[in-house]
């Protein structure tokens, strides 16, 4: 007997976390002239997509965090006396505020860098 791991339940959710969005009407009258066979491929198919996003989405983030570093390490050179006034000039340049509300995750989304970095702008005291 096959088993099936897909879920009726949680299946929007994970076309969301693969694609950024849920089903359109299409998708859903696709997955209702599924049999259980078929649903599994197309489950299958989005968790593989949801990786692959994950993947692409980290890699942009990792590029995005070394490009702030280096913009901050080029703005020290034009005569920011420490990083956290280069931050402050990087932020008045881009045209963004402080991100008082938030603890720096406004500002990581900003420049797409991955929440895991909002600490930068509280040890820069913008956030």
């Amino acid at each position: 007997m096959t088993k099936y791991t897909f879920c009726e339940n949680t299946i929007s959710d994970l076309h969301k976390d693969a694609w950024g969005y849920r089903p359109s009407q299409g998708f859903w009258v696709r997955w209702e002239a599924s049999n259980d066979g078929a649903k599994q491929g197309i489950w299958n198919d989005l968790i593989d997509d949801m990786v692959k996003n994950d993947a692409e989405d980290a890699k942009i983030k990792a590029e995005n965090a070394s490009k702030l570093a280096k913009r901050i390490k080029e703005v020290c050179k034009l005569g920011a006396s420490n990083y956290r006034t280069a931050i402050r000039w990087i932020l008045e340049a881009d045209g963004l505020e402080h991100d008082k509300y938030y603890g720096g995750d406004q500002l990581a989304w900003e420049f797409n860098i991955g929440f895991k970095h909002s600490k930068l702008f509280k040890l820069a005291r913008v956030a």
